[in-house]
């Protein structure tokens, strides 16, 4: 099972998805996309452009990378943050269950250059020891 810190990871990356994909009118509504954790149901918060139908993929990205057993719903507001719709609650799909499924293998080229030089490998060619 995840821990609460991989699922808010999770969380996170849902949110940025949606916000690369939301409607830039004014970016109002890119900054209105976020999530919150209530009673250990995870809420994902964006306002309702009711002429727009779909504002973002938050609930496609939602549906989509939400690990299995993890509880969430989605909440609609008004420009003044009051709820216009409450989701009912979800669980996340059953064939995420590793967090290395959802936001991948992350290493950079520092790193990796770090670890071969304390092991050594990073050598210059032409050391003296004298």
């Amino acid at each position: 099972m995840l821990t609460t810190t991989e699922i808010r990871v999770i969380a996170q990356k849902i949110v940025n998805l949606s916000k690369a994909s939301a409607r830039r009118e004014t970016g109002f509504l890119q900054r209105s996309i976020s999530y919150t954790v209530e009673q250990n149901v995870f809420i994902f918060v964006e306002v309702f452009y009711g002429q727009f139908g779909t504002n973002s993929k938050l609930e496609i990205n939602a549906k989509r990378l939400m690990p299995s057993g993890v509880k969430w719903r989605m909440r609609y507001t008004d420009i003044n943050r009051k709820v216009l719709e409450d989701g009912s609650i979800q669980t996340g799909r059953s064939s995420i269950n590793k967090i290395t499924d959802i936001i991948g293998r992350q290493s950079t080229t520092a790193v990796t250059a770090l670890i071969n030089k304390i092991r050594g490998f990073g050598k210059k060619k032409n050391e003296n020891t004298d």
